[in-house]
């Protein structure tokens, strides 16, 4: 099973910083295989990135195969503190129409972030189900005669298959 390694960003490899910037930041590099190491370097920083240091799976920039994945896939913890360790829900947040409509959900409660996959299930602590079921925006409607109306709708849909009982 792979496990969590940190690494100077100055001393991470090419795939290490393509993998972190894709997976964790969300950055879109496009189809460039061949990107240069200082060019991902410039892209983290300017997606506001600002340690000095990345975490990583282990196994990024490995040549063995992966494991296929299970039927419940765990969302990978980037700093999953003790939000992981207590009370967790079973969710499923659904794929979306439009750019980025499958990349994972990032969720951050309190400085402890994770990526949460789309269309898979996933167990994850209490605070993360909260923080995404109050992630809205706002869409505004104008009706024939000029009035504008707004609503809120869920920004990611997401489905609670169980909650764990109640103390």
């Amino acid at each position: 099973m792979p496990q969590d390694v940190t690494v100077k960003i100055a001393d991470a490899t090419v795939d290490q910083l393509r993998w972190f910037a894709t997976t964790v930041l969300g950055i879109d590099l496009g189809p460039n295989p061949n990107i240069r190491i200082e060019t991902l370097r410039a892209k983290i920083a300017s997606a506001g990135y600002q340690r000095d240091d990345i975490t990583v799976l282990d196994s990024v920039g490995a040549t063995a195969p992966v494991a296929a994945a299970t039927a419940e896939t765990p969302a990978h913890a980037v700093d999953p503190g003790s939000y992981q360790r207590g009370p967790k829900a079973t969710i499923m947040i659904d794929r979306q129409e439009g750019p980025g409509g499958d990349r994972a959900v990032f969720v951050a409660v309190n400085g402890k972030s994770m990526l949460i996959p789309r269309a898979q299930t996933c167990e994850v602590g209490l605070p993360y189900v909260e923080v995404l079921a109050h992630a809205t925006q706002t869409l505004y409607d104008m009706d024939e005669e000029g009035n504008i109306s707004s609503r809120d709708v869920p920004l990611y849909p997401m489905r609670i298959l169980s909650m764990p009982a109640a103390a």
